[in-house]
């Protein structure tokens, strides 16, 4: 309830900052008050506002504000494109120079191949480089998200000659809190933190304040498979390495929190065994979205078939006990939320990447799981046997006979489920596929399956 409160505050502001930003903007100020007032926000909120202008005010605000407040701005840009379309290509060029990198290219990719290759043709030699640096790697490799805005300094520096070059740096630069070490030939050797530098004494050697283990990433590291190390180590940004160790760029912690985001939309889109985009999209065509859910679900529907036609092969036991087919769902309910339970905790087993860890905690999920269903076995044992009882007029001795039943299967259903929900993320790992695959419908469907299998046999086998 608090939270509640707290964001529909955080709203209320964040409406009220934008609609003052809409009036100054409107309002017909001189330029230098504009820019003034314009500044004093963030660029966040500027951007927000930037689709609720007119073309006009737009460009009134491309030509008061600098490149430098205006690259801030459109970096926060869903979809610069139009934006970018209205503006001359001079201009645009312009503001992408002053960019973070990682931004520039973003910015780009959002734009038609045309539009994108002029703008390129227009930048400067440096950020030229940059974009083509960083457009060469894979969408899934660290070099694709990392930014060339970072603080190098030599190794045979003093502190004195350190901390000149960090001032020098420090204007063209805004990751400015952990400083890097490189040679002469940039290969990586450590790194400062910027308090150290700061404290250390004139007198003091550079050697004894650079951090030789600080950790560091590869260019061509698979996001997915790096994201533990970057969430253990928690830094402001970590230096990024080509194959030959020199550094070539860092990761920031926004662009590690970007990494964590987009992996728990993937996941949990593949768990739902839809796309990315339809998550991610707003837009996209009903026949898309049909398309791509459907090859899953006819997948899903050949194993519920599956379900179905076993249990018509056990019609005589609900033909004899009809009320066994009252308790049916409830087993095969509780096994699907066991099975998912268990899977959830191994594909984070499996995505730390850690076999010993994996085995240890597919015996702990297999003990769990037989334990819950003791002890759900015991309620229900307890609550069906009193309903039969007392509500169904069933003789005492065939209550609970059939309530003990329901409960064994539920014993047994249970810790084959929660077996389950750790071998098929592990046969998926095995194979290649994506652990998360649409693993979260296939262990509710092949819960079912043990499950009314388990639930009938013991019917069949205890009670006739």
């Amino acid at each position: 309830m608090e939270e509640n409160k707290e964001l529909e505050l955080f709203e209320n502001q964040l409406e009220e900052r934008l609609n003052e930003l809409l009036q100054i903007v409107q309002a017909n100020y001189h330029a230098q008050k504009l820019r003034d007032m314009i500044t004093d926000y963030h660029a966040n909120d500027v951007a927000q506002i930037l689709p609720l202008l007119e073309k006009q005010q737009r460009a009134r605000l491309y030509n008061v504000l600098s490149n430098e407040d205006l690259s801030d701005i459109f970096s926060y840009l869903d979809d610069p494109a139009p934006f970018v379309e209205e503006m001359s290509s001079e201009k645009a060029a312009d503001i992408i120079e002053e960019m973070d990198s990682g931004d520039a290219v973003d910015l780009l990719e959002e734009l038609n191949e045309e539009k994108k290759q002029e703008l390129i043709e227009l930048l400067d030699e440096e950020a030229a480089q940059d974009v083509a640096l960083i457009s060469g790697y894979e969408e899934d490799e660290i070099g694709s998200i990392m930014t060339t805005d970072f603080i190098v300094i030599r190794q045979n520096f003093t502190i004195k000659q350190a901390m000149n070059s960090l001032i020098a740096q420090a204007a063209d630069n805004q990751n400015i809190s952990t400083i890097y070490v490189a040679d002469e030939n940039e290969v990586y050797l450590g790194a400062i933190p910027l308090r150290d530098l700061f404290v250390a004494r004139a007198s003091d050697k550079l050697e004894d304040v650079i951090i030789t283990s600080y950790p560091y990433l590869n260019a061509t590291d698979k996001t997915s498979e790096v994201l533990e190390k970057i969430k253990d180590y928690a830094e402001d940004s970590l230096p990024v390495l080509d194959a030959n160790n020199r550094l070539i760029g860092a990761l920031t912690g926004n662009s590690a929190v970007e990494i964590v985001e987009e992996e728990m939309v993937e996941d949990y889109v593949k768990l739902a065994a839809v796309s990315e985009s339809e998550v991610t999209e707003e837009n996209i065509p009903l026949i898309k979205n049909v398309l791509t859910r459907l090859p899953w679900l006819i997948i899903l529907l050949g194993l519920g078939l599956a379900v179905s036609a076993i249990i018509g092969t056990f019609d005589f036991v609900i033909a004899i006990i009809p009320l066994a087919a009252f308790f049916q769902p409830m087993a095969l309910g509780m096994s699907g939320n066991a099975g998912t339970q268990s899977l959830a905790v191994t594909i984070r087993a499996i995505a730390e990447n850690d076999k010993k860890a994996i085995k240890t905690r597919m015996v702990k999920e297999v003990a769990i799981s037989f334990f819950n269903g003791l002890i759900l076995a015991l309620i229900s044992f307890i609550i069906v046997g009193v309903y039969l009882l007392l509500f169904k007029n069933v003789a005492l001795g065939e209550a609970f006979s059939l309530s003990g039943c329901i409960s064994l299967a539920l014993i047994v259903a249970i810790t084959i489920s929660g077996l389950n929900g750790c071998l098929i993320p592990m046969i998926f790992k095995k194979l290649g596929v994506d652990p998360a695959a649409a693993s979260g419908p296939l262990i509710s469907t092949t819960s079912d399956l043990v499950s009314a299998v388990t639930y009938y046999g013991l019917c069949a086998l205890l009670l006739l």
